[in-house]
């Protein structure tokens, strides 16, 4: 490995690692960088998940720190994410191809950009509402949804997390973005045993990755915590739009 692919490496995992504390949908930046080096679609989806559990596990412990990770409320939704990855991680395992990659990415970036300008006062609410989410039928099945999104691509997964805590839970985004962190380290090691088994993960490059996404994990706790949910939902409502326009003119 080229002293040039080492930064491409860690500086894409420390840009995948803050914005996914932020907002969500660091994967979009990580990918590129892992098919720019010229790993094949499948592997390069199963590569990113070795830096996205270490950036997982270094905000978990900032969160932890600052006691802002809400460990009772994530657990419950432990169950369907899981079972809904693990599903999601076997069929793109056998079917992922680099069109198909890049047409549900925007479909949902389209789809979160409408969500985000819908009830946009519930994206500011600054405290988490005092009742605690029942995980009913429906709720069950969406998280079950968002799980096999995570697992068959995972760039975006945090998204969907977001606007479900946010929309059907009532929390707010600082409370959900600990959450959905939390969720995305615990699918993450389950979608990684199945990219394992079908030789999908190059670990050189994962590993590298990693240690950026270490740096970008903590950095992003930092920002999170003090700024504001107004602030926040700003910043992820542009990296939408950025996004949507970085696969139109670059993914097709």
């Amino acid at each position: 490995m080229d002293i040039f692919s080492l930064i491409l490496l860690v500086a894409g995992g420390a840009i995948c690692g803050i914005v996914n504390v932020v907002g969500g949908g660091g994967s979009l930046f990580a990918l590129p960088v892992l098919l720019a080096m010229g790993l094949p679609a499948g592997t390069a989806n199963g590569t990113n998940r070795l830096s996205i559990f270490l950036q997982d596990v270094t905000a978990m412990v900032s969160f932890r720190k600052r006691k802002e990770m809400p460990v009772r409320e994530g657990s419950k939704l432990i169950a369907p994410v899981v079972l809904g990855a693990i599903v999601g991680s076997l069929v793109a395992a056998v079917c992922l191809t680099e069109l198909l990659m890049n047409i549900v990415l925007l479909i949902i970036i389209l789809f979160m950009i409408g969500v985000m300008w819908w009830k946009p006062d519930a994206w500011l609410r600054t405290k988490k509402l005092k009742n605690d989410m029942r995980l009913g039928t429906v709720n069950w099945i969406l998280f079950l949804l968002a799980g096999f999104y995570g697992g068959f691509i995972q760039a975006g997964f945090t998204w969907l997390v977001m606007a479900l805590l946010v929309l059907r839970a009532g929390n707010d985004m600082i409370s959900s973005d600990a959450v959905k962190m939390f969720l995305n380290m615990i699918i993450t090691p389950f979608t990684m045993v199945i990219f394992w088994y079908y030789h999908q993960i190059d670990w050189l490059y994962g590993g590298v990755m990693g240690l950026g996404g270490i740096l970008g994990g903590w950095l992003g706790v930092r920002f999170v915590s003090s700024w504001s949910p107004a602030l926040i939902r700003k910043i992820l409502l542009g990296l939408l739009i950025v996004s949507a326009l970085y696969v139109i003119l670059f993914r097709f």
